[in-house]
């Protein structure tokens, strides 16, 4: 019942977004609606498609799908002309302070960092499951070192992405530091879960599931929308539960 629930409402809020012209509006109404059908035939299929045996990489493959949306809504909005502003119905209301930037920026780069680490790490697991990959741990050499130089790098590149003459909308040298920051975030996907144990795949999936909720909350307060922070928390913290009572 709590997954009918669920899915009652976030119907409702998908509808009352839709419905609201401040944030929907014009011709941008029936294109949103136009890109949720493939996606609504798409999703129906694969579920009653797939065996019951196979729902663990069906999960897997939409927790990735999640984080790779959020992480593309990062890319969206670093080159949006108007990231820094208030937008409401297609109108500038305000430019926004230097701090609300700040944050709006960190949100960005949280969002790509974990929605790319989702979508690796996520393919990773659904082969893991399939048996494409083995499922025999491979961890790569000096692990820790490794780790510690992929978040330096992604911290350096997202910084640098709006400091030293780049900012909103740099579409020079500014985009190709949120590319670094997501093939970094790529590759530590892919390593976190190669040196998983293919009996640890389904506590993965729940992990990666948490991830996707963050990845959908960070892009949240990037977009400056209530709605995808409140179902991000959802997901990401029932997510969390979810893995602990799992590894008990």
């Amino acid at each position: 019942m709590g997954m009918l629930y669920g899915m009652f409402g976030m119907g409702c809020l998908i509808a009352g977004y839709w419905i609201d012209h401040v944030y929907t509006f014009g011709t941008g109404r029936w294109l949103i609606a136009a890109s949720m059908g493939p996606g609504i035939v798409i999703g129906l299929w694969s579920a009653m498609s797939v065996e019951i045996t196979g729902l663990p990489e069906l999960v897997g493959a939409y927790n990735g799908l999640g984080g790779l949306a959020a992480a593309l809504e990062g890319f969206a909005q670093y080159l949006d002309p108007n990231a820094a502003n208030f937008v409401r119905n297609g109108k500038v209301i305000l430019p926004q302070t230097n701090p609300m930037l700040w944050v709006q920026a960190i949100a960005l780069v949280l969002s790509v960092v974990i929605g790319m680490m989702t979508f690796t790490g996520s393919l990773i697991a659904c082969a893991k499951l399939h048996g494409t990959i083995a499922s025999k741990p491979r961890v790569v050499p000096f692990r820790w070192f490794v780790t510690a130089f992929l978040f330096s790098a992604m911290v350096v590149c997202g910084s640098l992405a709006f400091s030293a003459g780049q900012t909103w909308n740099d579409r020079q040298v500014g985009i190709w530091f949120i590319f670094v920051v997501a093939i970094l975030a790529s590759i530590y996907g892919i390593i976190a879960v190669m040196a998983i144990g293919g009996g640890d795949m389904p506590v993965s999936i729940s992990v990666l599931n948490s991830l996707s909720g963050f990845s959908t909350s960070a892009a949240g307060f990037m977009l400056s929308n209530k709605a995808l922070v409140v179902s991000g928390a959802f997901v990401g913290s029932s997510g969390i539960i979810l893995t602990l009572v799992m590894c008990m």
